[in-house]
């Protein structure tokens, strides 16, 4: 054996080498020699590629591994391999996946043209609503009191020449609710406003907090997001637009406009003594809730957007393509169907039973209308409505129920009077409103049996689902109005809904009808 320290030659039966007190082991490979690149003694470069060094003369032969002829192979092969990094690879893709991306952008210049027209249609829409509601407010005001409301409401440039007539002071009011800010507050998103007025001989303040208030605008970006997807459906099938990636697209460009605009809305303004001669110090500010612009701006663009996206993409084969889609997606989509055709029943049975003559106004006809019915709707899975209020002192509660016959309590209800005119509606009855939502959620049942095939955790999906979507509804629909004044003046009002009861009634009925839709269908195929 050769000792690996020594490399001499001993007999096999020693353990140890004599000379080096080695462990003598089985060489595990065979050697060679080969040539140093330089002379390990004075570094010269071996060019000659020879046994001794040419400027000392020290030998330059090393001993090595000898390779087998596929390691030899491999190595004179991976010498001439030049291996990428990870790192580039991956920062590669992502640049030719960006480029492909500007290209396909470059190539479409309309794909965000249905998103724009969305939003524009959103001022539009709201500009006509704020001018309405303008003539609603002031119809029954003197000038002087139509100047202080058409301030509040935006136009403050009236109210600053009557205080510049009356005290010789011009002063710069801010435009509480200006179109950004109305566009804001038509998302139902949370708003503050905090006013001070020191005039010297009285101090007044005021403090608003809003959450919902104005859910009757929200048809606004219903409408607005609903030709935008109409659009957009239309072009995507004509150009072969990739659906999903749009609305997806398209709800991010919402999302960040909806959040520019919110960021323009707030305010805060101070009007010191020295700009008022001494006479008044105003100090106002207004803010809005960022999460609620996020959330009520994806979850519309999504919902909405996106349903009448693809409900145009696929058009009349829409039933047919859900069959190959993932089941989740085909839950969705009934169920925000479901949905819009129960809102939409709730709210022509309230609009059509309304005395518009008591009212005075097709606009506060279509306000009260989707206010109640989107409550009645929710009524329908047998939960209940808790209206709430407190003026100056004075407090009401009292409980909505869609089963409640003579409703007596509500009609009689000094809050319900002051916001519906005391109206009763009486179009379909109550029993009805149920059965067709019933029925609604039994024919998706029906339809998708070939999902589900009367699995009760498929059941389950769906009516959770389902239930999501009621929630975010009564997410919207909660209505929370505060005031309060200086002068110990205080207002509040509340609409709502109790969410846990609410979703577990939602959850029941819901899986219990989707079934019923299931089983009916079973039966049809066994026989």
């Amino acid at each position: 054996m050769t000792c690996r320290h020594c490399h001499e030659q001993h007999p096999n039966y020693f353990t140890y080498c004599p000379k080096t007190n080695g462990v003598i082991e089985k060489e595990p490979f065979k050697h060679t020699y080969a040539t140093n690149d330089f002379c390990l003694s004075c570094g010269t470069k071996n060019e000659e590629s020879g046994s001794f060094c040419s400027q000392c003369g020290e030998i330059t032969i090393k001993r090595v591994e000898q390779k087998t002829t596929f390691n030899k192979v491999i190595s004179e092969t991976l010498k001439n391999v030049n291996v990428p990094n990870m790192g580039n690879i991956k920062g590669q893709e992502l640049k030719n996946a960006s480029k492909e991306k500007v290209n396909f952008f470059k190539n479409n210049p309309l794909f965000f043209v249905p998103i724009v027209v969305s939003i524009l249609l959103i001022f539009m829409f709201t500009f006509i609503a704020k001018n309405s509601l303008l003539d609603v407010v002031t119809a029954d005001l003197d000038h002087e009191e139509s100047a202080i409301v058409k301030a509040i409401m935006s136009d403050p440039s009236e109210l600053e020449d009557n205080i510049y007539k009356e005290f010789g002071v011009r002063l710069n009011i801010p435009k509480i609710l200006s179109l950004p800010s109305l566009v804001t507050v038509v998302h139902n998103v949370k708003a503050e406003w905090n006013v001070v007025l020191d005039a010297g001989f009285t101090n007044n303040s005021l403090h608003i907090s809003m959450d919902n208030v104005l859910f009757g605008l929200m048809f606004i970006p219903f409408i607005a997001l609903v030709i935008g997807g109409v659009i957009y459906g239309i072009l995507a099938r004509k150009n072969n637009w990739p659906l999903y990636q749009g609305i997806l697209y398209s709800t991010i460009v919402y999302v960040i406009v909806m959040l520019v605009i919110s960021f323009i809305s707030k305010f805060s303004t101070k009007l010191g003594q020295v700009e008022t001669k001494g006479l008044f110090m105003i100090d106002a500010s207004m803010n809005y809730s960022v999460l609620d612009m996020i959330l009520s701006a994806t979850i519309l663009s999504i919902v909405i957007f996106g349903f009448a996206a693809i409900l145009t993409y696929f058009n009349k084969s829409i039933i047919e393509k859900l069959s190959y889609q993932v089941k989740y997606v085909q839950y969705a989509m009934f169920s925000v169907a479901i949905t819009l055709i129960g809102l939409l029943v709730n709210f022509s049975n309230i609009y059509f039973s309304l005395d518009k003559k008591v009212l005075e106004s097709e606009t506060v006809s279509i306000f009260s209308s989707i206010y109640m019915g989107t409550w009645n709707w929710i009524c329908t899975f047998f939960s209940k409505l808790h209206m709430n209020a407190s003026l100056d002192g004075f407090s009401e509660n009292i409980t909505y129920s869609l089963f409640d016959n003579e409703k007596s309590e509500v009609y009689q209800s000094y809050l319900y009077n002051s916001l519906f005119e005391g109206e009763k509606y009486s179009l379909l009855p109550s029993f009805i409103l149920v059965l067709i939502t019933i029925v609604l959620i039994s024919a998706a049942g029906y339809i998708l049996y070939i999902v589900h095939r009367m699995n009760w955790k498929e059941c389950l999906i769906f009516a959770g689902l389902f239930t999501a979507l009621q929630l975010m509804i009564i997410y919207f629909v909660n209505i929370q109005l505060d005031l309060t004044a200086a002068s110990d003046g205080y207002i509040q009002f509340s609409f709502s809904f109790e969410i846990i009861l609410t979703a577990l009634l939602v959850l029941i009925v819901s899986s219990a009808s989707f079934a019923a839709g299931g089983y009916l269908r079973q039966y049809q195929l066994k026989k």
